[in-house]
């Protein structure tokens, strides 16, 4: 049983700035152009040394083959993407957390939960819950080393 999650935002968290203007992007030397190998191995060593696992709360979950790709790019550990309810709600009144709201109600299991995102669309509740990923550089060490103390220490 799965108790502790990591909701992964991609655009802004997995691909980044700093990732579009690197010589290894313009070398496309990767499984996919889009997709920092260094933010995968950062998050897969992160996920594999302390069990989290990861659901898909970015907006790339619309995309069928989401999942796929970011298997082709070696990212473990993802288990599920969240619900898309873009269309269920007037826009006014979308976020995704209500999407990461209603994913955690479907799944009372989770017992602790991270945010990962650059962008801060989630309710006030979640605020303690969100570490917020400087869109310019992507998931860094020092998140990496965050989460994991996250994890490690009794926060909710």
């Amino acid at each position: 049983m799965n108790n502790k999650t990591v909701f992964l935002d991609i655009d802004g968290v997995i691909n980044h700035n700093a990732w579009y203007k690197s010589d290894a992007y313009y070398q496309n030397q990767y499984k996919d152009p889009d997709i920092d190998p260094h933010v995968i191995d950062l998050i897969n060593q992160f996920t594999n040394e302390t069990g989290v696992k990861i659901v898909i709360s970015s907006s790339w979950k619309i995309d069928d083959y989401c999942l796929e790709r970011l298997g082709r790019a070696g990212l473990e550990n993802v288990i599920d993407i969240t619900p898309n309810l873009i269309f269920s709600v007037p826009i006014e009144d979308y976020s995704r957390g209500m999407e990461i709201e209603y994913y955690l109600q479907e799944h009372p299991e989770i017992e602790k939960y991270l945010i990962l995102d650059d962008q801060n669309d989630f309710f006030d509740y979640q605020q303690k819950n969100l570490l917020l990923i400087d869109y310019q550089v992507g998931i860094t060490e020092e998140n990496i080393e965050y989460c994991k103390q996250w994890f490690k220490d009794g926060k909710d």
